[in-house]
């Protein structure tokens, strides 16, 4: 491995970059940005809460900003950081955003007519870009090279000695203000994870390994655009592919989960216009199996043992707030008499929709206590726990949400503890919590993975995640000391929607990072002006020597 370094050298004149404002609509599975260039955007939205952003407004805001979202009233922004309101729609159709670039507002408000801007469109911003002054400049090297070092820029190839910490250069007109350093001299250093090059799979788009495997549980193709549908990806052709994502300098393979899913569909888009499934692994069913469409145990066993073998390690996306739809298919499988007959391979007839599947389901039964039960998730159904409004209690999309929280000691329900293949047994005193740690931290102990990419993080109680993180380490130990292995401590990193480089509290509850969604927007300006960076690489620098200081 190489000693190296990333900067960018700010020898500019003093011309300020500016931008339109970006109109972010998030839900816990999709985002959508929308630039305010015109000052007006009308968007499509179905029944359902968003989380809404306002960013990249540098000046001309007051003192007061708006702290929660009302329609048709003129909101007041905030300046030089993201205004963040959670916005409630409860009737599906068009909403127009209205900016104010004067009084520095948006409102919102609901229309009858029909969209035209409902996909998602990210154009280039509109960014004035710093010039290079063709100063000479220092660049701070901090201890990443020793005094004396002779270092080599990258994409002009001259050397460089460091002195007294930084390095003298005049950084060349076409380098757009990028500068990277390397060590002359070839110096393996150990691995780390602050450094590391993490490379995502979504399993099932990424590489069909056994076709056999491809409609597992009855699961069947739309025969149209195949949006929703599985497409065969699985462990297999993850393994078949191993060479060639070592080959892009990876360290860690993030796998999207592998958990069984629900087995059936739900209705795509506001209109219902496509079968939906779980292909993405979100909607679990099962945690404790792999689902038959990416594979088994031993597919799993022998993708992280060939990794390892090229120094790969292996991530698991862990979901801990909540489990996936009641789909018709699963209703059936698991005989709970809430459907009012039999039905195979339902498709709606020409005057319905995918969503028309609910007409088959009784939803005010109260046979609904038996499938996940009320001690269990808060739903809108009969006598289980109606949704909050807090980070902690409401209903990702409506998914049935964990009570995490609870001290209450339950038992699986009785469809889980018959699912064919399951792992899940009833334990004395268990929470939900505690269930729900074991079935995650159970696959580092069986098959020695590294860490996880933890799923909805601030919908959850910090102490869950300090408990994960300490059975998941104890798990991986108890693992390498079988195996007669060393490596790195477990490692944890959150998915905080909207957090960017900074030390939260999150911190705290366990994880060694947190994703910076933040740079994705600060990206399409760099798009543009890659100078417009300089200020986030220095906030990521300043976040790393304060772990380094907190955690040495």
């Amino acid at each position: 491995m190489r000693h190296h370094l990333l900067a960018l050298a700010v020898a500019t004149t003093a011309c300020s970059a500016y931008a339109d404002p970006t109109l972010t609509l998030s839900t816990s599975t999709t985002s959508r940005d929308w630039p305010l260039t015109s000052g007006e955007v009308t968007i499509n939205l179905s029944k359902q809460t968003y989380q809404l952003a306002i960013s990249g407004i540098d000046s001309g805001c007051k003192d007061v900003f708006a702290d929660k979202f009302r329609f048709s009233k003129p909101l007041p922004l905030k300046c030089n950081s993201d205004t963040e309101l959670e916005m409630k729609i409860r009737f599906s159709g068009d909403y127009t955003f209205s900016y104010d670039a004067l009084n520095q507002t948006i409102r919102v408000v609901r229309q009858a007519k029909v969209s035209e801007n409902s996909t998602f469109t990210r154009p280039l911003p509109q960014v004035q870009c710093l010039q290079n002054s063709g100063k000479t400049i220092d660049i701070g090297v901090g201890d990443t090279f020793a005094d004396g070092e002779v270092v080599r820029e990258i994409f002009s190839g001259k050397t460089y000695r460091v002195k007294n910490g930084a390095v003298k250069l005049t950084p060349p007109v076409s380098s757009g203000g990028l500068v990277a350093f390397e060590s002359t001299t070839m110096t393996e250093h150990p691995f780390t994870y602050q450094n590391a090059n993490i490379y995502f799979v979504m399993v099932d788009r990424f590489n069909n390994g056994d076709s056999s495997n491809d409609q597992s549980y009855g699961r069947q193709k739309d025969g149209k655009q195949e949006i929703g549908t599985f497409h065969g990806g699985d462990l297999k052709g993850v393994i078949s592919k191993l060479d060639y994502i070592q080959s892009l300098g990876t360290d860690v393979i993030w796998l999207s989960p592998i958990v069984e899913q629900v087995h059936g569909f739900v209705g795509g888009g506001d209109k219902g216009s496509f079968p939906f499934y779980a292909y993405h692994g979100y909607w679990t069913r099962d945690f404790t199996k792999i689902d038959e469409n990416f594979g088994k145990d031993e597919d799993l066993q022998n993708l992280v043992q060939e990794a390892h073998k090229r120094g790969i390690r292996v991530f698991l996306d862990a979901v801990v707030n909540h489990a996936g739809y009641a789909t018709l298919a699963d209703l059936q499988f698991d005989n709970l008499p809430v459907v009012s007959n039999q039905i195979k391979n339902w498709i709606p007839d020409e005057n319905q929709n995918w969503h028309s599947v609910h007409q088959h389901i009784n939803y005010q039964s109260e046979h609904w206590l038996d499938w996940w039960g009320k001690d269990w998730v808060r739903a809108g159904l009969p006598n289980y726990q109606k949704p909050g409004s807090s980070d902690t209690t409401l209903n990702l999309a409506g998914l049935p949400d964990f009570i995490t929280e609870s001290d209450k000691a339950v038992t699986p329900p009785k469809w889980l503890l018959n699912n064919p293949g399951t792992r899940v047994e009833h334990r004395d005193n268990y929470t939900v919590a505690d269930y729900l740690i074991e079935w995650q931290t159970d696959w580092v102990k069986r098959f020695g993975i590294d860490g996880f990419r933890v799923d909805t993080v601030k919908h959850v109680e910090g102490d869950v995640w300090l408990s994960l993180k300490a059975q998941a380490s104890q798990a991986l130990n108890h693992w390498r000391e079988k195996q007669a292995q060393s490596g790195q401590d477990f490692w944890m990193m959150g998915e905080v929607w909207g957090h960017s480089a900074y030390r939260s509290p999150y911190t705290d509850q366990g994880f060694d990072a947190l994703i910076n969604f933040d740079l994705q927007k600060k990206m399409d300006k760099a798009a543009v002006c890659l100078s417009t960076m300089d200020e986030t690489y220095q906030t990521i620098r300043i976040l790393l020597l304060q772990i380094q200081v907190i955690r040495p």
